[in-house]
């Protein structure tokens, strides 16, 4: 069922050159995500004289056959500014379950399926900062799509930060 180039067969001919993109484009955001929180968790105050920084894990994922699927990293902060924080990129292939396929689009015919994604969670250490999760994916089937959200949720509401957090997510979407 995979090429030599480890995408799954059935796939829509462009799904090389995409995945390229989206494996850069996540690797990319990763790296400037987790150098901007190790910034700020530089500038932070607290105890240690070195700011702590992001731990990198890969992990493989094996499809339901055993054959490989893919995989990815987790990179992972316990610091001064956020008691905990992840910033994973993943990229997956294989075949979805029949029974799921019928529901993906262009995966009904084979289940044939390639992902690629960045999924990040922010728990703060302060109640004033909101804990942030965003989740975005580009899936690759007989057709593809990208999507994804994020959301803020704030133990005390700031109605200027919740338009700003807005903003910016409106401005990235443009």
């Amino acid at each position: 069922m995979h090429r030599k180039d480890n995408l799954p067969q059935g796939l829509m001919p462009e799904a090389a050159k995409c995945r390229l993109r989206a494996v850069t484009f996540f690797a990319e955001l990763r790296d400037r995500i987790c150098s901007r929180i190790e910034e700020l968790e530089a500038m932070a105050p607290g105890a240690g004289a070195v700011p702590e920084r992001f731990e990198r894990k890969s992990w493989k994922r094996s499809d339901s056959g055993g054959a490989e699927g893919g995989g990815g990293v987790m990179s992972l902060l316990r610091g001064r500014v956020f008691e905990k924080m992840g910033v994973n990129i993943s990229e997956v292939h294989g075949a979805f379950a029949p029974e799921f396929a019928r529901e993906i689009p262009g995966a009904g015919q084979d289940g044939a399926f390639w992902a690629a994604g960045i999924s990040l969670v922010a728990h703060p250490r302060s109640p004033k900062i909101p804990s942030v999760h965003m989740n975005v994916r580009h899936i690759t089937t007989r057709s593809w799509w990208f999507g994804g959200g994020a959301d803020l949720t704030p133990t005390i509401p700031v109605n200027e930060d919740t338009d700003s957090f807005h903003a910016a997510l409106r401005a990235a979407c443009e």
